[in-house]
């Protein structure tokens, strides 16, 4: 065999044989890559079409996930696939099209867990629920949320403890629509239960929110409830609605 087709046959095998590394690239070899907050008890499956089994976020034991890749993207910067994470007390799944700096898209998103500092420490101890998430589109830049649509539930909301009491369900719908200031405003409604709630939810960049509007207690204890906690003995307006407004970080 002559030079030039013996170094042609090399470079067309070095070249096979990169690319079959590239397509089968073991995700176990990604391992020491992970944030530092994010543990895997076993990761399987390559870099694209992968597992990773005992998932824990900052000592939260989440499930196994396991996510599907598009090699093209990739190489041209982005990443574009699906996540799925399924455990005793969370289910998740995502489309997903980002950079690689977290700017980007997750789409067809839906989610379901448990209000429970058993599950999640950092929650509140005194309450407990269900929270669901189905969302068509999350838009995400610079960290923060920048466009929502979809809704959020909280479900069978609680307060245990010495003084146990029912709370209610409530539905928070986002319609899609670009803010120019960057905010995303949700809509707030009960979905029955002890107070009538109509409100707006505003996520604020990076990570701040708010929500203000107007709660009406159904029977007597609840609307007690409302004067003696909610809207500090101020009286209510001329229908009988409470103003009320809280803010916090997520």
């Amino acid at each position: 065999m002559k030079r030039g087709k013996l170094a042609l046959t090399v470079v067309a095998g070095l070249a096979v044989f990169l690319g079959v590394l590239v397509l089968y690239l073991p995700a176990s070899w990604f391992a020491a890559a992970l944030p530092a907050q994010v543990r895997c008890a076993e990761l399987g499956g390559s870099i694209w079409n992968g597992e990773c089994l005992g998932l824990s976020l900052s000592g939260t034991r989440l499930g196994d996930a396991t996510w599907n890749l598009a090699v093209g993207r990739a190489l041209t910067g982005r990443l574009v696939g699906d996540l799925d994470i399924r455990g005793a007390a969370l289910s998740a799944r995502s489309d997903f099209d980002v950079s690689f700096g977290g700017a980007g898209e997750l789409r067809n998103l839906s989610t379901h867990f448990p209000l429970d500092p058993g599950f999640v420490p950092q929650m509140p101890r005194d309450q407990r629920g269900n929270i669901s998430a189905d969302l068509k589109l999350v838009t995400i830049a610079a960290g923060a949320v920048s466009r929502a649509e979809g809704i959020v539930e909280l479900r069978d909301l609680r307060q245990v403890g010495a003084q146990p009491l029912a709370l209610g369900s409530y539905r928070v719908s986002f319609d899609g629509a670009a803010q120019a200031d960057g905010k995303v405003l949700g809509n707030v409604r009960d979905l029955g239960g002890p107070f009538a709630v109509d409100a707006t939810a505003t996520l604020i960049p990076p990570r701040a929110y708010t929500v203000h509007g107007y709660i009406t207690g159904r029977t007597a204890d609840a609307e007690r409830a409302v004067r003696q906690y909610i809207a500090f003995g101020a009286q209510p307006d001329a229908s009988g609605r409470s103003e009320f407004s809280f803010e916090g970080d997520y």
